[in-house]
């Protein structure tokens, strides 16, 4: 939908997301190297899903309501998410 309107969305760049969004990633990051149990992972898998679902959810109204820049920011964060979504899988597959 995006390309379709001549709106790109960037790969893999973090100019323009906001100071604490990348924090809030960033801590993610940490809690997930840190994680040492299952219920650990599972409790980080679980928030991290939470805040996939409600980007998704966000970028369905921005579509409903033709706010193309704004869906455009949240595909971008749900990018990230899904990313630390894969990362907590495959941490919880044993080696």
């Amino acid at each position: 939908m995006l390309k379709l309107n001549g709106i790109e969305l960037e790969e893999r760049t973090d100019s323009g997301m906001e100071r604490e969004f990348l924090t809030e990633i960033m801590e993610f990051n940490e809690k997930l190297a840190e994680a040492n149990t299952e219920a650990e992972l599972q409790d980080i898998g679980n928030i991290v899903r939470v805040k996939h679902e409600e980007l998704t959810d966000d970028v369905n109204k921005a579509f409903m309501k033709g706010d193309l820049q704004k869906a455009k920011v949240l595909l971008a964060k749900m990018q990230y998410f899904s990313n630390l979504v894969d990362k907590v899988k495959e941490k919880m597959i044993p080696s």
